[in-house]
């Protein structure tokens, strides 16, 4: 541990009759927080070089042990210790949420002169931001901030103007990877999965370029919607969720869910690892991949995603008003809902024959629709009587849809629509990977749906 004996701190006289004494104290104290936060860095600097060379100030270089380190000497290109020394200081600055902070930079020099330069842990070579900063610019940036309002707040923290590049420098690297997945050992993995991806507009360039007014060659760009596919866990017998992968793929199609499905196999997803089911949409591209990879998995259709398709084709009376229209649509969807509150899969069965012989005749397209891979609806049935083999009771409401996941979504199509489009790849993933870290985990409170 080290101990850090702070010296005099020189704080500006307040009178304690001014109104507001109490505010003038908090200004002083925010104001010499910089320069305890400079000695205080000045002095990890100088532990990180001591542990470096393995001697403190004024020992001799014989007394540390010989090592051979991961930097070299810029002249004789020796990687031995004992062979550097100090060699002062050079002063830089360091933003941080309590102001410009100044530090000085240790510098080490070889015996035969050379420079060596050594990557310090404590403040990385070319940082002028602190990672409370950085932290700071990328939780605004999650929120959805634009990164001029980004700015206007940190030019308020550190009084001074700091440039849209240097904050975009500070998001970027959020977004050098397309994907992301936890990884699973035996018996640890989520017993069921949701899946399901949402859709955001990037640019891509064309490889044609043309000439602006300033005369610059400029890349021409197109606008391109491409979709994050994401997959949600979920622990049924505690109501525990979480986010646990993501990609960014070219679309919803086989290939792109094939690879999404295969780099979750790889992170040990899998039946040994404890999946029972995974819950989607009616998706085609979906369908096929999950036959190739999860086939042995049960596989629930989300009823919510099936009751809109109904939707989509229910064909009210012509003579009806709007508003009778729409309580026709809702009453039907919500007789139709009732459908999968049975006890189990063979009263399900039976109230669905019953409801499509009942509208079969006035409501062909939509009954058709209705059919069309309903027992897919009713997997949840198993997976609840498979858990109650080993005691556990999971609730319908947790297996059937993807809604929750769907909630989820909300935030992530909020800050999408405000961001318009994304002109790099790279942008969008930050955006994502930010978002992804503001849900880590939740347990959900259920809410029925209201048809």
């Amino acid at each position: 541990m080290t101990i850090l004996p702070v010296g005099d701190i020189v704080l500006q006289a307040v009178k304690a009759e001014e109104p507001d004494f109490a505010r003038q104290v908090m200004e002083n104290i925010t104001d010499g927080l910089p320069g305890i936060i400079g000695q205080m860095m000045n002095q990890y600097l100088d532990d990180e070089l001591t542990q470096f060379l393995g001697r403190g100030h004024y020992q001799r270089r014989k007394h540390a042990k010989a090592k051979k380190t991961g930097v070299k000497c810029s002249k004789c290109h020796s990687q031995e210790r004992r062979k550097f020394r100090r060699d002062g200081h050079y002063g830089r600055n360091l933003a941080t949420r309590y102001g410009q902070v100044q530090i000085r930079m240790p510098q080490i020099e070889c015996e035969c002169g050379g420079k060596v330069h050594y990557q310090f842990k404590t403040v990385p070579m070319r940082q002028r931001f602190g990672v409370d900063v950085q932290a700071f610019v990328q939780a605004e940036y999650a929120q959805g901030q634009s990164y001029r309002q980004i700015k206007a707040k940190v030019d308020e923290r550190l009084h001074s103007s700091v440039g849209l590049r240097t904050l975009n420098r500070q998001i970027l690297p959020l977004g050098e990877a397309a994907s992301f997945s936890k990884t699973w050992e035996k018996g640890l993995a989520p017993p069921v999965v949701r899946l399901d991806g949402i859709w955001l507009t990037v640019m891509f360039a064309t490889g044609a370029s043309e000439r602006d007014q300033a005369g610059r060659m400029r890349p021409i760009k197109r606008a391109k919607k491409i979709p994050i596919l994401a997959a949600q866990g979920v622990w049924p017998s505690t109501g525990h969720t979480e986010l646990i992968a993501w990609t960014r793929t070219e679309g919803e199609d086989e290939k792109s869910w094939q690879q999404f499905m295969e780099m979750l196999w790889e992170a040990g997803l899998t039946p040994e690892n404890g999946l029972k089911m995974l819950v989607s949409d009616g998706s085609t591209g979906f369908e096929a991949a999950y036959q190739n990879t999860y086939w042995s998995v049960l596989h629930q259709r989300c009823v919510f995603h099936k009751l809109k398709n109904v939707a989509r084709d229910l064909k009210p009376a012509s003579h009806l008003d709007r508003q009778a229209k729409r309580e026709f649509s809702t009453n039907f969807l919500r007789s139709a809902s009732r459908i999968w509150q049975a006890e189990n899969k063979t009263q399900a069965m039976s109230a669905f024959n019953a409801f499509c012989d009942l509208w079969q005749e006035l409501q062909p397209k939509a009954i058709q629709t209705f059919q069309r891979d309903f027992s897919a609806t009713l997997a949840f049935y198993d997976a609840m009587n498979d858990a109650e083999t080993i005691g556990q009771l999971w609730p319908a409401h947790l297996l059937r849809t993807t809604s929750p996941l769907e909630r989820m979504f909300r935030e992530f199509r909020r800050r999408f629509r405000q961001a318009v489009l994304f002109y790099s790849t790279t942008g969008a993933q930050a955006s994502a990977a930010q978002l992804a870290s503001r849900f880590p985990e939740r347990r959900i409170h259920y809410r029925p749906h209201r048809f």
